[in-house]
């Protein structure tokens, strides 16, 4: 009896019906988009071709920056993109930015709320992630006024030169070298040493050394730019942990916390019963670590008071923003100038030139080189 009811179902008009309209409402969400919110308000221009649950995503394909070129010559420089259940308004004209970031500084200010970014940075404790407002602008006052001044960034010369002479030592070796490697190597020394001091913590975990920092930074990064499934269809939750993504970023938040925990501690062993560093006057030896610990001490002005969670959210602020950029623009500029070999010979006579008879460069050569600021401004 069963069977039977199910053919005659099959065979029903209801059915027939029922069918028809859901391939309408299918058909209909995919290639007719709506022109207004909810609240009534108009709407960017869409493109057509959003599915369901995915939206837009497929029109983005393997190289998106091209796609979203191509759909802002049709649609214009504002346009509406449905990323899987994430609206997105894309702007891609300078008028459009210096609308949004400019003009309506407040009311865009903020970044979107990221999962990874929560995960990874303790629920958004940071600056980097967190929301326009008062912990915002208080954590931005301690950066500035405290890790990014002028003279912070002058005490740290002598780790930059140290690194410089290390990557040129590995370089004037004779065989050939991967300057991708090199480029990270150097960037990741000089941030986990302005941001940790001088001794080596590499050893937590596999007691591979730097090495150990490196795979740490490198996961890191590897997932701020990873989007889990679920932020875009939540109802998959379950593949970011088919994937292994979930376990990849619960291990990676792990290894960073419990090597920023054995740092601070450190530090605040060193502090104690002992002279402080930077004592001594003009010459200061302290790292971040140490500085976010004497603002966390002394800092009294209201809105924001350090905690060890802040102090570690700060710190991985400072390794992500420095890491990544640096060796990324170092690298796109000798690819650039290896592509360009007439402009890397002026680059080489500019910078022959200053070093003269001394035969190196330092910091206080870079006032004369004008051609290399442009190369990097370029870059």
């Amino acid at each position: 009896m069963v069977v039977s009811g199910l053919v005659e179902l099959l065979h029903s008009p209801l059915l027939a019906v029922l069918l028809s309209l859901l391939v309408v409402v299918v058909v209909s969400g995919w290639t007719k988009p709506s022109l207004h919110g909810r609240d009534g308000r108009r709407l960017p221009p869409t493109p057509r071709g959003s599915l369901p649950v995915l939206g837009h995503l497929t029109l983005l394909g393997a190289l998106p920056h091209r796609a979203l070129r191509g759909l802002a010559a049709v649609h214009g420089p504002v346009m509406l993109l449905r990323l899987g259940c994430l609206p997105t308004v894309v702007a891609s004209s300078a008028a459009a930015a210096e609308e949004a970031l400019k003009t309506r500084d407040m009311a865009f200010g903020s970044r979107p709320r990221l999962r990874m970014a929560e995960r990874l940075f303790y629920g958004i404790r940071d600056v980097t992630f967190a929301p326009t407002g008062e912990h915002w602008r208080q954590g931005r006052r301690i950066c500035v006024n405290h890790l990014l001044n002028p003279r912070r960034v002058h005490s740290l010369r002598r780790v930059r030169e140290q690194e410089v002479a290390a990557m040129l030592g590995r370089v004037r070796v004779g065989a050939a070298v991967n300057l991708s490697d090199l480029f990270i190597i150097y960037t990741n020394a000089i941030i986990s040493r302005a941001t940790f001091g001088d001794r080596d913590y590499g050893a937590v975990g596999d007691g591979h050394g730097g090495g150990y920092l490196r795979k740490v930074f490198g996961q890191l990064e590897e997932l701020l730019g990873t989007i889990p499934i679920r932020e875009v269809v939540p109802w998959l939750w379950w593949v970011d942990i088919v994937t292994g993504l979930e376990r990849k970023t619960r291990r990676t938040f792990q290894e960073m916390d419990q090597l920023l925990e054995r740092v601070i501690a450190d530090h605040r062993q060193r502090r104690r019963g002992g002279r402080r560093p930077g004592d001594d006057g003009e010459k200061d030896p302290r790292d971040f670590v140490d500085v976010l610990l004497d603002v966390s001490e002394t800092d009294a002005e209201a809105g924001m008071r350090l905690d060890t969670v802040g102090i570690k959210a700060l710190i991985m602020d400072m390794i992500v923003a420095a890491t990544d950029t640096s060796f990324t623009l170092l690298e796109w500029t000798m690819a650039e100038l290896i592509n360009h070999p007439d402009k890397m010979r002026k680059l080489q006579d500019e910078i022959r030139g200053a070093a003269g008879e001394a035969g190196h460069i330092s910091e206080d050569h870079l006032t004369e080189l004008n051609y290399l600021k442009a190369v990097i401004k370029e870059t």
